[in-house]
């Protein structure tokens, strides 16, 4: 009698709704007969469940937060990519190990700013003009000109600034390599002089913002049109200055953080 009971009461408790709990923590109603199911987990949300892995992507401001953040989160397997092209700098934290695939999805990344000096010399490399114009851009930016000195430097372009009214006619090489523009005032004396600008200028600009100066040359460039003198620079070998600072700043942080670099761009 009482192994049949035990039969009764079995069925009886089959055919009853039970909660099953699943290998991820996550239980489940199963209610027999039309073998439906509805998770009970956490009905309320009270209780979130906690993320099977990390899905963050920071992006950062300043290089010493790029390094604080990934020496924070970083594994045996983090990772740093370098994409020269667009001055990013991109610390994968959960990046693949050996042999072994992970989600790469916990990302700090960080555009270099440009600093506002190298911003205002690049926007006019290579663009010639008006002497006017030039003259007021080399006096608000006198501080970034290391040579020819200070002295010389409002000399020049008070000498740009009284000559504005001239026709030129030529421009001679002087023996001390500055450049000599000839011209006739038009005045009633009717008069000849010269006007003598340096052939290059050494600036002292930082290429991004919070990092210390580096040394360019900037060229003097000229063009006579019908007795105006348009003048200009050309900025040497701005891009290798460029790629060099962005490899040393990009060696700074993989020094700093003990994570190995790639130089390239990380997908995803």
């Amino acid at each position: 009698m009482n192994d049949v009971q035990a039969v009764v009461d079995l069925a009886q408790q089959s055919a009853k709704a039970h909660v099953v709990t699943g290998a991820d923590g996550r239980e489940f109603l199963i209610v027999p007969g039309n073998a439906e199911s509805q998770e009970i987990t956490d009905p309320h949300g009270l209780k979130p469940a906690k993320p099977k892995y990390i899905n963050q992507g920071v992006t950062l401001e300043t290089v010493d937060s790029l390094v604080d953040y990934v020496s924070a989160f970083k594994g045996t397997s983090t990772r740093l990519f370098a994409n020269i092209a667009t001055n990013t700098i991109v610390g994968i934290v959960d990046y693949h190990a050996l042999l072994q695939a992970d989600h790469t999805a916990h990302r700090a990344s960080m555009v270099l700013p440009y600093s506002e000096e190298w911003r205002a010399w690049t926007s006019v490399d290579k663009r010639l003009m008006p002497q006017l114009e030039f003259a007021r851009f080399i006096e608000e930016n006198a501080a970034d000109i290391v040579a020819p000195s200070a002295g010389e430097l409002l000399d020049t372009v008070r000498d740009l600034h009284a000559h504005r009214k001239v026709n030129f006619t030529k421009a001679v090489r002087t023996a001390s390599d500055n450049e000599n523009f000839e011209f006739t005032d038009e005045t009633e004396a009717r008069t000849r002089g010269g006007l003598e600008l340096p052939t290059k200028f050494l600036l002292n600009l930082p290429v991004y913002f919070g990092e210390p100066p580096v040394e360019v040359y900037a060229f003097l460039r000229w063009k006579l049109d019908d007795g105006q003198l348009h003048l200009g620079i050309q900025l040497h070998r701005i891009e290798h200055v460029r790629q060099a600072v962005f490899k040393q700043i990009v060696l700074d942080v993989s020094g700093r953080t003990a994570c190995p670099v790639v130089f390239g761009k990380a997908s995803g």
